[in-house]
């Protein structure tokens, strides 16, 4: 009799008998050979790197200081800029002299003009300003580096809320849980990784280079310091980026952009002055090719002196003072971690010194 079973219902069926296990036991080795893994990991990069278990300077753990503006410190000291002004101010030294402790909001990598913009628009805010600047980076379209940021802590979810705050004891307990040891971004560094031809040039991932605190206090890490391999991979990451910005625009449409550079930052330092507040300008210190870079690409004359006119505001320059240039920048553009609280406490007294004298009377400084 001819079968009505198609030829896929026709085929052989294998039937594979499940081995009689422990199945507790399984599970037991499972989660041993899982430990044993991560702590054979973990151990690499403690022992082998010498990594450090810290905050990952999340846009989570941004917005979370950020919020500290919102009602509860609308008068408090308010600190932007790039990694330099995270890295060089001592927070600790700050509130030990001013008894006021500063809300930390710089950004590695970033722009700070749209930063400014968004405290200028919030109406909780009415305390001191501390903008930091460095030069080149005044220029790149809008955050740079953390681009996001400022998005994130507008729209953040009850969802996102709650994984930074998970994410937390994992991130301080786990040196391996860092963004520098992400397993991609270990692989792509690596030489054998390969490359794709007549690609243009990809800015270089920048190293590890800070231990974090929860409130966003910054240290530039040791090992940048004291590990000449791993000294000379970040300065070559600072060189490469440097030498292949791109090609400045037009002299016209430079001219035109920096104009409105200036009434942007005008415009925003008056919203801010108009409820009580103040901002003032630091350039904390670079030194060797970088400072050189700076002094051809951004020379001060054409772009700090301007942009603190255009404020009308008090403006410290590190090279007006000894006393904030003779610190140790061991890459080329941040302080040693041994020389911050010094370098911090000198610059609150040429702060006090220099609002005084202009009239700018302000509890958040002690003058």
């Amino acid at each position: 009799m001819p079968s009505s079973i198609s030829s896929f219902d026709s085929e052989p069926v294998l039937l594979r008998a499940i081995p009689e296990l422990s199945w507790p036991r399984v599970a037991l080795l499972a989660w041993v050979l899982a430990a044993l893994g991560l702590g054979g990991w973990e151990a690499y990069w403690r022992v082998a790197q010498e990594y450090e278990a810290s905050y990952r300077n999340s846009d989570g753990q941004w917005a979370e200081v950020r919020r500290r503006i919102d009602a509860r410190e609308p008068n408090a000291t308010v600190f932007i800029g790039s990694s330099r002004t995270l890295f060089d101010i001592d927070l600790d030294v700050w509130k030990e002299e001013t008894g006021v402790h500063g809300i930390q909001l710089a950004l590695e990598g970033s722009n700070p003009l749209p930063v400014l913009a968004d405290v200028a628009n919030d109406e909780d805010f009415s305390g001191l300003l501390v903008v930091g600047i460095t030069p080149p980076l005044l220029f790149l379209p809008g955050l740079g580096h953390r681009a996001g940021v400022i998005e994130y802590y507008y729209d953040e979810t009850p969802s996102q809320w709650i994984s930074t705050r998970l994410s937390y004891p994992l991130e301080t307990t786990f040196a391996y849980y860092n963004m520098d040891t992400k397993l991609f971004t270990v692989l792509a560094r690596q030489a054998w990784w390969p490359d794709r031809p007549n690609l243009p040039f990809q800015q270089p991932e920048v190293r590890k280079l800070e231990r974090m605190r929860r409130d966003r206090q910054a240290d530039l890490w040791e090992r940048v310091e004291t590990d000449p391999e791993f000294h000379a991979i970040v300065t070559g990451t600072w060189r490469a980026i440097i030498e292949h910005l791109p090609p400045p625009p037009p002299e016209d449409v430079a001219r035109a952009q920096f104009q409105a550079l200036l009434e942007q930052v005008a415009g925003d330092v008056a919203k801010i002055r108009a409820r009580g507040g103040e901002v003032v300008f630091i350039r904390p210190p670079s030194s060797d090719f970088f400072r050189e870079a700076e002094r051809k690409i951004t020379p001060r004359e054409r772009v700090w002196e301007p942009v603190v006119g255009a404020a009308g505001a008090v403006g410290i320059h590190f090279e007006d003072y000894p006393t904030l240039s003779d610190v140790r920048t061991p890459e080329w553009s941040h302080i040693s971690a041994k020389d911050k609280a010094r370098w911090t406490r000198a610059l609150i007294g040429i702060l006090r010194k220099a609002m005084s004298e202009r009239g700018v009377h302000r509890s958040e400084v002690g003058s």
